[in-house]
Order: C-alpha cells, then sequence, then structure tokens
C-alpha cells in the first residue's frame, strides 16, 4: 500500500522530480569530472532508469503514442475518413439496436422510484392472467402492508365525439399520478378523495399526444367538457409529455379517468363488481413499502388471496399466488392482459427478437472491421521504411505492436464517436417516423454511451491487433491474414443477403397467397357486450338479432360468429388427450356459418350446428397429428369431457405466419361464450362501403354500445407489418454489408496491382492476352470468397432456423434466396474486384520494368 501511495506522489509531482533529478545528475558529472576524473556515464539513461523505478512512465509513452498516432492520422485525410466512415456505420447500427433495447428493457420508466415498482398477475394451478377483478384489487389496495400503493389499470376502448374511429383510454385508480409521481403540464392530476367520491364530477386528464393532434395544444382546454361514449366529461388536466405512464402498452392513451367513473362512461358496465375470469379485470402495479422486498410482497398477496378465497371460492382460484416482476420497465407493459392455461406463461419474444437483430448488426461491424483491416495491413507495408528505422534503433517487436495497435484505438474511440451520433440519429428517426410516444427519448444516455466506447474498443481489436501483430513481426508480405479478412467479409455479407432473400421471398409468399380463409370481403365487428354488463341471454338476443339485420342487408352472403376469430387479438391454447396421447392445438368456438362466412372448406362430414354439445371439428393438420394413418371422423377428443369429431376442415394461418399448418379445433358457442363473441360479416363485393352500415345497425339495435367495427383485411396487412419491417431492416444491413464489403474488394485488388505492378508488365511484354492477366490478378481473391461463401452458406442456414416463425410456410432452405443472394454477391463481387483490375490492363511494360 505504501509503495502505491508513493507511486502516486510521484505521478502527481512528476515534473518536479524530474528537474530535482536532473540537476542532482548534473552536479554529480561535474563533481566526478572535476574530483575524480572519472566519467559519469549516460545520464539520459540514469533517469530513464530512475523514472521506470517510479513505475508510471507507462502513462507517459502512452501519451506519447497516442500523439504520434493523431499526428499520423491528421497526416492522412483521405484514410481518417475512410475508416472513420466504416467504423461510423458498423458501430452506428449496432448503437442504433441497443438503444431501442435499452429503452424498452433497461432505462426506467419517467416514474419516482422505479425500482421500487411491482406488476403481478394471477398464478394458479393450471391458468394464469395478466389482469385480475377489481374487487380483488381493491381488497389488496385495503389490506396490503408490504405495498405503499397499489394501483389498478383498465385499458378500454371508447368514443369520443368528434372522432372518427374508437380511442384508448385508462381507467385508473385515482391514486394514479401521485404514485407513479407523473405531473401535468396544464391543471391538476387525479385525486383520490375529490375523483373517488360517490358524487364527483366525471373528469379525465389528456394524454401530451391527444392534446396535441385533437386540440391543436389548445392550453384553454382546461375546464372544457369532452363527450366520452356520448357521456359529458370535464377535462381538469393534460399530463406531462414526458409522462406515459404505465399499464398502457408503449402508446399513452387518449386520457386517464377515475376507474370509479367507468360505469358512467361504459353504460351497463360490471368492472367494479365482475369476480369472473372473464371480465375485463385491471392490470395490478403496486409500490414496494420502505424496507420491503418483492418476495414479501409476493408471500402477502397470496396469504390475502386465500383469505378472499374464503369469501369468493367460486372467484379466486385455489392456491391462487401473485407473481410479480420489476415494474418500472416499458417492457413489462408489453405482456398486456393476457390469460390462459397451462403450466408455462409464455412472454413475448422480444429477447429473441433484439438477439437476432443484433446478430445481423454484428455481421455489419465484421465487415467493416474486415476492410479496415486489409486498409492497415496494406498501409503497413508502405510504413515499411519507418518501421524498418524503429527497428534498426532498438525497437523490439512488442514496442512496435503497442505504436501500432495505439493508431487503431484511437480510431475506434473516434469511430465509437461518430457511431454514436449516428446511431442515435437513426433510432429517434425511426422513433419518430413510427409515432413513437414522447418519453422514448433517443438521447444515448450512459448505457448507450458506455456500450458505444465498448464496440470502439472491440472493433480496434478486430481490425487492429492482426495487422499491428504482421506488421510489427514484418511479416508484411504473408497473404495468409488478409485473405482471412477478406473470407470474414465475404461469410458477413453471405448471411446478411440470405437473410434478408428469405425474409423478402416470405413476405412476397404471404401477400401472394391465401391464408386459407377469406379475409378480403370479410367485415369484424366487436360489440364489447362483457364490457357493458350484458348477460348470457340479453348478448345472445342482441346477437340474434343483429345477425337477422344484417342478413338482410344487400351485399351481404352471410353472417358468422366466433369467440376468437382468425386475424384477431384473443387466442386460446388446449391440451387434449388422444389414445393416451397429449396432443396440443389451438382452439376457437364458433357458430355454424363459420366455415361458410371464412370460406374455409369442410373436407370430410360436416361443419357445427346451432346448440350442439361435445362435438368438435378439427382441421386436416390436427386429424394427421393426433390420429396419423387413421380416419378422424367419429373419434374422441378428450378435453374435459369427451368430443366427437363431426367433421375435417382445411388448415388455415390465422395466428402465426410462421406457420404452414395451423393445428387448429373449432367448438360449438357456450352460453357463457355469448357476451364475448365477435360477429363476422361476409360481403359480396368490397366491404368498403357495407363497414359503416353496419355500424350503423349496431347502433340502432343498442345506442349505448360503441362497437368496434374493422375490415379483416386491415387486420391481416397489420400482422405483416412486422415481416415487412423486419424484412426492410435486414435488407437495408444486406445492402449496406454488400457496398462495405465491395469496397474492401476494390481496396484489396488495387492494392495487389500496385505490388504486382513489374510482374504484370513482364508478363504483358511476354505476350499475355489481358484476360490471363484479369485472372492473375484476381486469383488470389477465390480461395478466401469460395471459403467465406461456404462459411456464410452454412451460418446462414443454422440462422434462418431462427426465423421460421416468419418464413410464412417457406422452406428455411429455400433454394431461390440463397441462389440469389450468392449470385448477387459475385455480380456486385466480380464488378467490384474489375474496376481496380483495369489498371493492370493499361500498364506499359516498358515502363513497369522499370518499376521498383
Amino acid at each position: 500500500m505504501m509503495t502505491l501511495l508513493r507511486r502516486l506522489y510521484y505521478l502527481l509531482n512528476r515534473r518536479r522530480f524530474d528537474e530535482e533529478l536532473a540537476n542532482d545528475l548534473e552536479f554529480h558529472r561535474e563533481m566526478s569530472g572535476r574530483e575524480w576524473h572519472v566519467p559519469l556515464g549516460d545520464t539520459l539513461r540514469v533517469r530513464e532508469e530512475s523514472r521506470d523505478a517510479w513505475g508510471w512512465t507507462w502513462i507517459e509513452r502512452c501519451g506519447q503514442d497516442l500523439r504520434y498516432a493523431a499526428r499520423l492520422l491528421r497526416t492522412s485525410p483521405a484514410f481518417t475518413l475512410s475508416a472513420l466512415l466504416m467504423l461510423a456505420a458498423g458501430i452506428g447500427v449496432n448503437v442504433a439496436v441497443f438503444g431501442f433495447f435499452s429503452l424498452i428493457a433497461l432505462q426506467p420508466l419517467n416514474v419516482t422510484e422505479p425500482d421500487s415498482l411491482l406488476r403481478f398477475h394471477r398464478r394458479g394451478v393450471d391458468q394464469y392472467a395478466f389482469s385480475v377483478p377489481y374487487q380483488e384489487a381493491a381488497f389488496f389496495r385495503e389490506h396490503a402492508r408490504t405495498l405503499s400503493a397499489v394501483i389498478g389499470v383498465n385499458r378500454s376502448s371508447v368514443f369520443l365525439e368528434g372522432e372518427r374511429e374508437l380511442q384508448q383510454s385508462c381507467f385508473v385508480t385515482a391514486n394514479f399520478f401521485s404514485a407513479l409521481g407523473g405531473g401535468v403540464q396544464l391543471g391538476r392530476v387525479l385525486h383520490a378523495e375529490r375523483d373517488e367520491a360517490p358524487d364527483a364530477e366525471p373528469v379525465v386528464v389528456l394524454s401530451d399526444g391527444f392534446w396535441r393532434t385533437h386540440f391543436g395544444a389548445d392550453r384553454s382546454i382546461v375546464g372544457r367538457s369532452i363527450r366520452v361514449n356520448g357521456q359529458p366529461a370535464t377535462v381538469v388536466g393534460v399530463a406531462a409529455r414526458e409522462f406515459g405512464g404505465v399499464g398502457t402498452g408503449l402508446n399513452p392513451p387518449a386520457f386517464w379517468a377515475p376507474i370509479a367513473q367507468q360505469p358512467y362512461f361504459v353504460k351497463g358496465s360490471t368492472l367494479l363488481t365482475d369476480w369472473s375470469v372473464e371480465s375485463p379485470g385491471v392490470s395490478l402495479w403496486g409500490r414496494l413499502a420502505p424496507g420491503q422486498s418483492a418476495k414479501a410482497a409476493e408471500d402477502e398477496l397470496e396469504s390475502l388471496a386465500a383469505e378472499l378465497r374464503l369469501q369468493q371460492p367460486e372467484a379466486i382460484w385455489e392456491g391462487e399466488r401473485l407473481l410479480s416482476e420489476p415494474g418500472g420497465y416499458a417492457i413489462t407493459m408489453m405482456a398486456g392482459t393476457r390469460r390462459g392455461t397451462g403450466a408455462v406463461v409464455r412472454r413475448d419474444p422480444v429477447y429473441p427478437v433484439i438477439g437476432l437483430v443484433g446478430t445481423m448488426t454484428l455481421l455489419v461491424l465484421v465487415v467493416a472491421c474486415g476492410n479496415l483491416g486489409s486498409m492497415l495491413m496494406a498501409r503497413g507495408v508502405a510504413r515499411q521504411r519507418e518501421i524498418s528505422i524503429r527497428v534498426a534503433i532498438g525497437a523490439g517487436n512488442g514496442r512496435l505492436v503497442r505504436q501500432l495497435f495505439t493508431e487503431s484505438l484511437l480510431l475506434g474511440l473516434v469511430g465509437s464517436a461518430a457511431g454514436l451520433a449516428l446511431g442515435a440519429t437513426v433510432l429517434q428517426g425511426l422513433l419518430t417516423a413510427t409515432g413513437s410516444p414522447a418519453w422514448m427519448d433517443a438521447t444515448p444516455g450512459w448505457r448507450v454511451a458506455t456500450f458505444a466506447l465498448g464496440m470502439g474498443f472491440l472493433s480496434a481489436i478486430l481490425f487492429g491487433l492482426t495487422p499491428a501483430l504482421q506488421i510489427g513481426r514484418q511479416r508484411h508480405r504473408a497473404h495468409s491474414a488478409r485473405q482471412i479478412l477478406i473470407g470474414a467479409q465475404v461469410a458477413a455479407s453471405c448471411v446478411l443477403l440470405i437473410v434478408a432473400g428469405l425474409l423478402a421471398r416470405a413476405l412476397n409468399h404471404a401477400t401472394g397467397s391465401s391464408p386459407g380463409f377469406e379475409y378480403e370481403r370479410v367485415i369484424t365487428m366487436s360489440p364489447g357486450l362483457a364490457e357493458n354488463g350484458y348477460t348470457a341471454a340479453r348478448a345472445r338476443s342482441y346477437l340474434e338479432g343483429m345477425h337477422e339485420r344484417l342478413r338482410g342487408i344487400s351485399g351481404v352472403e352471410s353472417v358468422a360468429l366466433a369467440l376468437s376469430p382468425p386475424l384477431g387479438r384473443m387466442t386460446m391454447t388446449a391440451v387434449a388427450q388422444v389414445d393416451g396421447r397429449q396432443v396440443g392445438f389451438q382452439m376457437s368456438h364458433v357458430s355454424g356459418e363459420f366455415f361458410e362466412t371464412m370460406a374455409i372448406p369442410v373436407l370430410r362430414g360436416r361443419p357445427l350446428r346451432t346448440d350442439e354439445r361435445r362435438v368438435v371439428v378439427v382441421s386436416e393438420a390436427l386429424a394427421r397429428q393426433a390420429w396419423p394413418g387413421e380416419d378422424a371422423l367419429g373419434k374422441s377428443l378428450e378435453l374435459g369431457d369427451v368430443f366427437t369429431v363431426v367433421g375435417i376442415v382445411g388448415h388455415v394461418r390465422s395466428l402465426k405466419f410462421g406457420e404452414t399448418d395451423t393445428v387448429q379445433a373449432y367448438f360449438p358457442v357456450e352460453e357463457h361464450h355469448w357476451p364475448s363473441l365477435t360477429l363476422l360479416v361476409k360481403t359480396a363485393d368490397s366491404p368498403n362501403a357495407l363497414a359503416g352500415t353496419v355500424l350503423t345497425v349496431a347502433r340502432q339495435v343498442d345506442p349505448n354500445l360503441f362497437p368496434a367495427v374493422d375490415l379483416m383485411s386491415n387486420a391481416f396487412r397489420a400482422r405483416l407489418e412486422g415481416a415487412e419491417y423486419s424484412t426492410l431492416a435486414v435488407s437495408s444491413l444486406g445492402l449496406l454489408a454488400q457496398i462495405l464489403a465491395c469496397f474492401g474488394i476494390i481496396g484489396v485488388v488495387s492494392y495487389s496491382v500496385s505490388q504486382r505492378t513489374r510482374e504484370i508488365g513482364i508478363r504483358m511484354a511476354l505476350g499475355a492476352p489481358p484476360v490471363r492477366v484479369l485472372a492473375v490478378v484476381l486469383h488470389h481473391l477465390t480461395v478466401p470468397v469460395s471459403i467465406g461463401l461456404a462459411v456464410g452458406l452454412l451460418a446462414a442456414a443454422g440462422l434462418s432456423q431462427v426465423l421460421r416463425g416468419r418464413l410464412y410456410g417457406l422452406s428455411h432452405f429455400d433454394a431461390g434466396a440463397y441462389a440469389g443472394a450468392i449470385v448477387l454477391f459475385l455480380v456486385t463481387a466480380v464488378i467490384a474486384g474489375a474496376i481496380p483490375a483495369q489498371r493492370a490492363l493499361r500498364v506499359d511494360p516498358l515502363q513497369a520494368l522499370r518499376h521498383e
């Protein structure tokens, strides 16, 4: 410890110590010559040895290396600019991807003490739900002691006067803003005592985005009345621009209103009293009390749930637990309010998607670093005289490697700064183009800056270490390192081009082929009967009346009902027993007209009939899987009850475009399903003209309802948006990698021509034809390009396995995508190599023979 302190003291006072050392040595030199007539020796060497003893000379040497590297880069502006552009492109795309990941998974939401915020979901013995009944949340709010605040959020679609489409709203417990620390830029927030009172005035707080887009940022909006589902409400505030709340997904709602007033806005709603799992319920959030842990909160809520089960045995599940996850991050809100059965809760595949995109962007960086490595090796040959002089005056291999790598490290650090700026700009542009909320700010934080710095250091190792070792050992004539770099570029570019080709062909296949059901002429209408308190009998009366009215409209071919229609937001899965085996499938409850309306062919047997029980219609894929080699008609499917197969229909791709066959089972509508059913209306021609008619008929039947009417073709296009964005992103990365690889090939061929000028001149003087000269120049590219293509093909084949869920029935070994990518790369590579190779054909043999 004392040695460290002493060295630190020397470091802080090194100039003074150096001056004192110089004076002492000069004094001893004079005294030794005057009195003892003995020369003191090399005083400079003694000073160097003394500095080494102080232990910090490496800092001074690093500073010298950095200053020399900076001067060298300034004297080569063309090389420096090219290198920085390559690094900025390679690092920038990685920074953009990591920046988005940081926004949703690492950067806390703009709420007070985000680390103490938790989101809870229900877990039973064999079922789960990301929402809880409001009364259960209210019970926890009253009795929980490990939580300083309990927040309930119900997201609903409402109709605002003057708006053509339904708007998303959030009904929240009145402590929502105070518990989260959310402020307002105008007016006030919601108050528990004031806005949850039985005689409280109906109020709303507008989100910043809705206020700006729909009210033109009118600052006089506070105090004005708006009509929500036909009911007047007073605007009491406009939320702060950076506040997005929780429980809303990534996009803030149009407004927040007290959940106690939800029945006022949604006539007939039983949200506040319904205990059933079919109720929309609320997403449950809580803030830990000081000194409490998430485990303590889970244990307490489990105990409270057991206590509540004694009062509500039908509503609270046996062995119910409330599991928590960090609630102060955007990724937590992406789970929505899903519910289902099974032992495993499957989360949205955000991490795999980010990982896949991150792998793609890393390949771009590999290509950029390969280019720079080749450029540095060629540049090292040009510095042969300088390196020879350094060796002659005593510089060792370690000293040379350190100096050369310092130059690469300086390039990497400057490139990381350029990449950070470029990545933040690209990410902000993408967020703006996709209409992301204001709180998703792409301004780099410390995490993104650290990542960019790390990528710069990694890049310096990738492109600088090998050339530094080769040049430092004066092995600049060896081609193996350069060929490895070329092969790495080719392999990375090949992977990106093949993946882009697969996604492009899959997208074209998805848009050009039928998903197995009719969607272009179908209108969907979700009346929201359950949210408006309809009983099963009343819902059945409403839907049967709508059925009769719609069938009487000119242009309507058929009308059907479905609990989870194709391309809908709700999916249901189940596992049934078939001859002692477990078979998983997707299920839906539909009316008898469903197959006619959706144009799903009945291959064998018959469709369902109204009010049937214990029968099922299965898809052809399920029939093959459950009863291979047998006729599925008349077979039994055990799912609680025993269901008899009465029909086999064609397969559909209704839930995931990555599946060729959807394993599907269709069951009759049961009594408790009626309030949650969706109407499907197939038209004879284009459905655009009839969509308004369907809405008008629905409003005539019950003016208190505000149904969501949409074209199924819109849902189809929405499903393809993710594939479109993925294809565009990967294609852009592939194009960028291709351009970088071509520049690398141009540089390598140019260097080869310059180094073989004398040989080329001799060959031409001896009568070699131009084709032979070109073959000689390009010959050394054959091996690395071939190996790079082979490695790229293998890597793309492995990576395409991950893409199965996005290939929409297309094989991940699609020959067209692979062949197209290879041909495209080879053509561009030949063109890139031929451009500088033309110099070889213009070489004058006489001048080449004099060339040194």
